[in-house]
């Protein structure tokens, strides 16, 4: 290596930056806490399974299946009920005379004769269509209706299950930074709250119902 050659090398290692303090000891990043399941299954203990949340929250959209079931049903069976009519005819009338000859047998006879007539009909007919028998249009139309209402409960359902486990994601979180940082965020705390509030709406108050009956229930006795 010549001189000038190791003047250079010299020079140019004076001119780089010394490495900052990150650079040179990168601090190791902490691990999140693993909760164990028994804290989990205790901390969701009180909340209702996510069947009993989906059936409330079809009920009150009124989109159970078995509604849609009888409503295909009904409109199957609708076409042995005969149409039904029944008339009530009721008849006055009153008719006037004059005999202007008294005959021998009745001399002291009023001339005047009044007559008057009250007649009460009553008429009910039944008809049966035997074509609706065979094949009633309206099961189009209920069976069509029926779609609609499973279209209406999934969506409600898929709605009231992204709630339940986000809700139940939030609170793992919420332990998780309880047990390593000293409390939960507050926002999460507020989110937990809000989604709480939305299953409530759903449901028309089933969440908050069930927690609670589960939360006045005494602890069974050792």
């Amino acid at each position: 290596m010549t001189t000038a050659t190791w003047l250079l090398t010299v020079l140019l290692a004076q001119a780089a930056p010394p490495p900052s303090p990150a650079a040179r000891a990168e601090p190791a990043r902490r691990p999140a806490p693993v909760l164990p399941p028994a804290v989990l299954r205790a901390a969701f203990e009180g909340d209702p399974p996510v069947a009993v949340l989906r059936a409330a929250a079809t009920a009150l959209a009124q989109a159970e299946p078995e509604r849609a079931r009888a409503l295909v049903s009904r409109a199957r069976w609708a076409g042995l009920l005969p149409e039904v009519r029944v008339r009530v005819d009721r008849r006055f009338s009153r008719t006037e005379s004059l005999d202007l000859e008294r005959t021998s047998a009745d001399p002291f006879g009023s001339p005047v004769g009044v007559d008057s007539i009250n007649d009460m009909r009553y008429e009910c007919r039944a008809t049966w269509d035997l074509g609706r028998i065979v094949f009633n249009p309206d099961e189009v139309a209920a069976s069509a209706h029926a779609l609609r209402m499973a279209e209406v409960r999934r969506e409600i359902e898929t709605v009231v299950i992204r709630l339940y486990f986000e809700r139940r994601r939030l609170k793992a979180q919420a332990l998780a930074s309880d047990a390593s940082e000293g409390g939960p965020a507050v926002h999460v705390e507020i989110r937990i709250q809000e989604l709480e509030a939305e299953l409530d709406s759903l449901t028309g108050g089933a969440f908050s119902r069930w927690r609670s009956s589960r939360a006045g229930e005494m602890p069974a006795s050792p």
